[in-house]
């Protein structure tokens, strides 16, 4: 277990974390925003326990897939097409929360 290792790790994960934060609550202008918190909450807090994992069990792995880049063309053009979807996303969805465009009933 390297020391750089542990810092790229985290560094990596808490700038994930400062922008998709930024990316739900600027747009909803709210951090009342619950919706967003619950998405973080599921979506950073297994990420954070799987990446304790790889760094105590496998932290070849884990350097591996932090330093993961394609190398085709073609399949650059797909992970950036997924990024800028994924981001127009969460600028949507923040949106929608603070324009109120699409409201769903409560109760199923």
């Amino acid at each position: 277990m390297s020391k750089e290792l542990w810092i790229e790790a985290i560094s990596k994960f808490l700038l994930g974390v400062v922008l998709v934060g930024v990316l739900l609550f600027l747009p909803a202008f709210s951090f009342e925003y619950w919706n967003a918190w619950l998405f973080m909450g599921l979506l950073f807090i297994p990420m954070f326990i799987v990446g304790i994992i790889l760094i105590v069990k496998n932290p070849k792995l884990l350097e591996s897939r932090l330093k993961a880049k394609e190398k085709e063309s073609t399949q650059k053009k797909v992970i950036l097409f997924s990024v800028i979807m994924f981001l127009l996303g969460f600028v949507l969805a923040g949106c929608n929360y603070h324009f109120k465009w699409f409201q769903l009933p409560m109760d199923l």
